[in-house]
């Protein structure tokens, strides 16, 4: 019960222990990371992204190259987006110099059954050095702890060795197979769906965000 002669205590005085690590973790801040909302400024490094043909694959299939007046647009919209959409786009960003060094985003929400998909891309020259590792962290930690979602998916080619070793090392499984799915490189290719629980996440990285 609230002693009525002096003020509730506020959220950070309440208790007589130290503000819980779980809480005091930065929701968008690593230690060499940070991850912020894209700008229309970052169309030029978008438009360098996509204008390597392993990137392109990776992510989903080989386009024509786009103009940077549609970027720019794009991104627009995006950087317009209600902070409260599960459906984001997100610049992954160096903590200490600020350079966008790749991009990650959620799709296909879904707040009702608590799953959602995922992609991410680190440009070539940044790879190697932890951003990916670290934006994972901060993502799930995000979806599962802040947004109460339960399980994170991935689609992820059956060339593409890293990112099917990224989602392992973060605790997802191998969950099913998409036969001759998609045409990439002039032969079909399968598609790999990875499903991470966030019981799994935790039990390997802790609520404290400190692995």
């Amino acid at each position: 019960m609230i002693d009525q002669d002096r003020p509730a205590p506020t959220a950070v005085e309440a208790g007589d222990g130290a503000w819980p690590p779980e809480l005091s973790r930065p929701a968008w801040t690593a230690e060499n990371t940070v991850l912020r909302r894209v700008e229309p400024g970052d169309w030029e490094v978008i438009l360098r992204l996509e204008s390597s043909s392993p990137y392109q694959r990776a992510w989903e299939r080989v386009t024509a190259p786009r103009s940077p007046d549609h970027c720019r647009e794009w991104l627009k919209q995006e950087a317009a987006r209600d902070p409260l959409d599960d459906n984001f786009f997100l610049a992954i960003t160096d903590r200490r110099h600020g350079e966008m060094v790749g991009c990650v985003n959620t799709n296909q929400a879904d707040p009702v059954a608590g799953r959602f998909y995922l992609g991410m891309a680190v440009a070539p020259e940044h790879q190697r050095k932890r951003y990916a590792w670290e934006t994972g962290l901060l993502l799930f930690h995000y979806m599962f702890g802040e947004r109460r979602y339960q399980k994170a998916q991935a689609y992820v080619h059956d060339f593409n060795q890293v990112s099917q070793a990224a989602m392992l090392a973060f605790g997802a499984r191998l969950e099913g197979r998409l036969r001759r799915h998609d045409f990439i490189g002039g032969r079909y290719r399968d598609n790999l769906i990875f499903g991470l629980t966030s019981e799994e996440f935790y039990a390997g990285h802790g609520a404290d965000g400190t692995s």
